[in-house]
């Protein structure tokens, strides 16, 4: 935002090309919506709540920007007692060594990194 002004008070706005859910991933019926409108996950949303009326502890995080949405989601689901799992090759940093630096980040200190073909083996029941 701040090198292009054109996207100043623009981003992560609902409404906006970077609020949109692609169209492969789009919510069916049953599925339930947090919608963001900050870097992580937890921040103005539900999604703490929701998770744990559900009694769910792992989230499992993909997305972009891992060193900016990913991490901070995965930083506020440690802080409130999750268990984090960044799925390494379903996520895209910006900038340059910005998703090794993140990789170290979730490994050393706030969670567990996995690939998409080690979850999908995991719940099958293949690991």
């Amino acid at each position: 935002m701040r090198a292009n002004e054109a996207y100043a008070g623009k981003l992560i706005t609902h409404g906006t090309w970077d609020h949109a859910i692609v169209d492969g991933l789009a919510p069916q019926p049953g599925d339930l919506l947090v919608p963001k409108a900050r870097y992580s996950g937890f921040a103005g949303t539900g999604l703490e709540q929701l998770l744990a009326a559900r009694r769910v502890r792992t989230v499992l995080v993909a997305g972009v920007a891992t060193n900016v949405c990913v991490e901070s989601t995965i930083r506020d689901a440690y802080h409130r007692e999750f268990f984090p799992v960044m799925i390494t090759d379903a996520t895209m940093a910006a900038g340059p060594g910005a998703q090794e630096a993140t990789e170290f980040n979730v490994q050393a200190f706030f969670g567990w990194l996995t690939t998409g073909a080690e979850l999908r083996a995991a719940l099958l029941g293949n690991a």
